[in-house]
């Protein structure tokens, strides 16, 4: 089979697709002002800090069995965000009053967000979308291979008049593929690698030589539950790491469990972080630290993936570019089809 023919057929199968996660991601890009405009609750909400004052409503949350864990609140979505194991969503003001309670799949942005990472199936899902990605590429590859000219010129982008005729829509369709092929490129791979993260993350770490991973030997102290006190937790975490920004808190649902923060520092991309605080139950004492600034370089490498997918990086300009790559799949979508379908009514009237 000629690349060509491989480009065609998948295309026909892919096509639509690469064309529903593109524009689903594409719109994901602007998910917090997007809740903004549709929940009035979520406006006028000032952003907080000072993550000491959020004990008394996480110590709440902790004794409630049905919360996973909590999202502190961030420049673009000032909200503290508390999420539940069946994925219901509360949102909590400044002042730590419960503004809204988003339920799964209640809205359109939560519809998109799950098709977008499980194409609504599930855990399952996301292994389908690698395989679905990993058939996208070759379909891309393909594609620039039949493309790909012996030598460069201008001529080779420059855009004829729209016209129905089969050498407009080829040359619309190789014009905008070939000008967004590293967009595209960037959208697709930073997705296959956090998809396939445990075969990405130790090839990368083998082939940018980082050393052995050591295992942090942890011994926690079993202590009910209700001994847990984040209060103490939050001071603590802050005293140990007062130039991190603490984004993630996971509640604790055993007895055995840690209390866990995530947290971001001042040299990572990614919005979450990938430092990660451990302490005992009633918070005094820290008995596990990991800062991401001490990964190896392909541990860093890898962690770029995902600031670099979701637009965590570059501000606005950034996240303007990627938009532009979620929506071009779709003029190309409509030139390749609508190429077939001139070319098979030329070859039946024949």
């Amino acid at each position: 089979m000629s690349a060509r023919q491989l480009h065609r057929w998948l295309g026909l199968w892919l096509g639509i697709y690469l064309l529903l996660v593109s524009l689903s991601g594409a719109l994901l890009l602007y998910k917090n002002p997007l809740l903004r405009i549709q929940y009035p609750e979520l406006r006028e909400i000032e952003l907080v800090t000072d993550i000491s004052i959020w004990g008394p409503l996480v110590n709440q949350l902790q004794a409630d069995p049905r919360f996973r864990y909590i999202k502190l609140p961030e420049a673009e979505a000032p909200w503290l965000e508390a999420v539940t194991h069946s994925d219901d969503r509360h949102y909590y003001d400044h002042q730590a009053n419960l503004r809204l309670i988003r339920a799964a799949h209640s809205d359109l942005i939560g519809w998109l967000y799950d098709f977008h990472l499980h194409l609504l199936t599930g855990k399952d899902g996301r292994l389908v979308m690698g395989y679905l990605g990993l058939g996208v590429l070759v379909m891309f590859v393909a594609g620039l291979v039949q493309w790909w000219p012996r030598h460069f010129r201008r001529q080779l982008w420059r855009l004829p008049s729209p016209k129905a005729d089969l050498r407009t829509l080829r040359q619309w369709h190789t014009s905008i593929a070939s000008l967004s092929s590293p967009l595209q490129l960037l959208a697709l791979l930073t997705a296959l690698a956090l998809i396939f993260s445990a075969q990405v993350r130790p090839l990368l770490s083998w082939l940018l030589n980082d050393p052995p991973t050591v295992a942090q030997s942890v011994t926690v102290t079993p202590q009910p539950l209700a001994v847990t006190d984040w209060q103490a937790a939050l001071n603590s975490a802050v005293d140990y790491w007062p130039q991190m920004e603490f984004r993630l808190l996971s509640l604790r649902s055993d007895e055995s469990d840690a209390i866990s923060l995530r947290a971001k520092s001042i040299n990572e991309w990614h919005p979450n972080g990938r430092s990660r605080l451990m302490l005992e139950a009633d918070g005094q004492r820290v008995i596990a630290a990991q800062l991401a600034d001490d990964f190896g370089t392909g541990q860093r490498f890898y962690n770029l993936m995902y600031p670099l997918h979701m637009a965590a990086v570059g501000g606005e300009s950034y996240r303007l570019v990627l938009l532009v790559a979620g929506l071009i799949p779709l003029p190309l979508f409509v030139t390749g089809l609508w190429y077939y379908l001139l070319c098979r009514r030329r070859k039946n009237g024949n």
